[in-house]
């Protein structure tokens, strides 16, 4: 069924983030929005150390984009095996990033799905860490 309505969902995320030898982990649960059109778009917000951030999931056969927009601004651009670049804003500038996409899983269901990307970022060459981003979607009855 192709849809293009906004359909509202409940959120779940899970991150993973591993920094030389520190790992923390951060679950959020929210509701947001989730639209099919040629791509699949999840919007939701995030309170990152009380800043509020609006992130938007674009799922596209090529690959996946994470768009966190306000006080941090952020568009990370996953193709499984390859590396891009991305600019990391925040109010002292911008910061050039290398995002290297291990494996990107995408399950599809007709009420919502789940999405799961493997990355490393890397600045200057040198690597700031292994992030795993899994956000579950359902629709609301």
């Amino acid at each position: 069924m192709k849809r293009t309505l906004e359909n509202n969902v409940n959120i779940q995320t899970k991150q993973v983030v591993k920094q030389f030898d520190n790992k923390e982990k951060f679950n959020v649960n929210t509701r947001g929005t989730w639209q099919k059109r040629n791509a699949e778009f999840i919007r939701y917000q995030e309170e990152v150390n009380e800043m509020t951030v609006n992130v938007t999931v674009k799922i596209e056969e090529t690959g996946v984009k994470i768009i966190r927009k306000g006080d941090i601004n952020m568009n990370l651009h996953f193709v499984e095996g390859e590396d891009t670049i991305t600019l990391y804003e925040i109010s002292g500038g911008r910061i050039p990033l290398t995002v290297r996409t291990h494996s990107i899983l995408h399950f599809v269901l007709d009420d919502g799905g789940k999405l799961k990307v493997h990355y490393d970022l890397i600045q200057d060459e040198e690597k700031m860490g292994s992030y795993q981003y899994e956000i579950i979607y359902k629709e609301t009855p």
